[in-house]
């Protein structure tokens, strides 16, 4: 999702990043004059602001803000656009919410921890400095918090928690409950049954489209990273949330959670939004619950349970074993003997 060469016309690209360049020429001068550094940890802050270009210019905010209706036609059109806009679409004025996106956006794609955590920096530093320059007034960076480094996962929803979770979107509308009450709970325990039961990244979900669910066999279609196309798989549960999504909602077509947006479908933030809220009605940090904390959840509880660490990685859509592999740091001892002796390969076959 993160490679250019994918999702972008090149021309295109190249005059976006050169007129963002332009602007952070300033900034890069800044860090070789006045900070000193290295050409080759400048090349270091070029890349990290590079990539958060790369996520704007694919993102539905740039839809919005720079080219709302169509598709961009051409290199003189994008720039019309641009000009139009006025400084709009500068990096310097970003909003912490879009930042915020920027950074799930990296950790559902695997950047490692240390790597969120780099490209934090970069980012604090050019924002500081826009700061010190006075074209900001605060730095958007403030409140998006920073990767733990010290740890490859967040803290683990427990199975308690989850039950937790799951009892209490399990309770079911009232008979005094409106309509948009009725279908707001329905919607909710749509969402958390499949994201804990089939371990989706969230933009795996926000794409879901109903043509791809098989409610009877439990499967779904799930295209992730790079394209790459999967099958997953949700529990009797989840599949009776989906089924009372689709009664309540008849109308819907194409997307699972359809939105009057750009993009067509609900966003990330109106996720992690619905999540904050469920997680302070449960007693939990508001920064509890995530789809990210979900998905690390499915994959840690199969993993105590005794799943294989190859099913899980397919289920997860990792392409490399050693993401996956992540999972059992975090797993105690006697957890870990618990899963070798249920492994088939673990048993004696004499």
């Amino acid at each position: 999702m993160m490679e250019k060469s994918e999702i972008m016309d090149v021309s295109e690209w190249e005059i976006y990043w050169k007129d963002q360049n332009k602007n952070l020429e300033i900034f890069f001068d800044y860090l070789l004059i006045e900070k000193g550094l290295s050409q080759s940890t400048i090349f270091s802050y070029k890349r990290d602001i590079k990539l958060l270009c790369i996520y704007l210019y694919n993102s539905d905010w740039f839809k919005i803000n720079i080219y709302p209706s169509k598709r961009r036609k051409d290199s003189s059109s994008l720039i019309n656009k641009v000009l139009k806009k006025g400084n709009l679409f500068l990096i310097r004025y970003l909003k912490q919410d879009i930042l915020r996106d920027f950074f799930y956006q990296l950790e559902e794609n695997d950047f490692k921890s240390s790597s969120r955590a780099r490209i934090h920096s970069s980012l604090m530093q050019y924002y500081n400095f826009e700061l010190k320059l006075g074209n900001i007034v605060n730095n958007p960076l403030e409140f998006v918090e920073k990767p733990n480094i010290n740890r490859n996962l967040p803290n683990i929803l427990t199975e308690e928690e989850i039950d937790k979770l799951l009892s209490y979107i399990r309770k079911g509308a009232s008979k005094s409950d409106s309509l948009a009450k009725k279908r707001k709970k329905i919607k909710i325990k749509c969402l958390i049954e499949i994201l804990y039961s089939t371990g989706l990244r969230v933009s795996e979900l926000i794409n879901l489209k109903v043509q791809d669910i098989n409610i009877t066999k439990r499967t779904l279609v799930v295209f992730g990273k790079g394209g790459k196309e999967r099958n997953a798989y949700f529990t009797t549960k989840a599949a009776k949330s989906i089924k009372s999504w689709l009664e309540i909602n008849p109308k819907i077509e194409n997307y699972l959670f359809p939105s009057h947006g750009v993009s067509g479908h609900i966003t990330r933030d109106s996720i992690n939004k619905i999540l904050a809220e469920v997680s302070v009605q449960l007693g939990f940090k508001k920064s509890q619950l995530s789809p990210h904390k979900l998905r690390h959840a499915f994959a840690t509880h199969m993993l105590t349970k005794g799943a294989d660490i190859r099913v899980i990685q397919q289920l997860l859509g990792h392409s490399n074993i050693s993401t996956t592999e992540i999972y059992t740091h975090i797993l105690d001892t006697e957890t870990l003997d618990k899963v070798i002796k249920n492994h088939p390969l673990g048993k004696s076959h004499g």
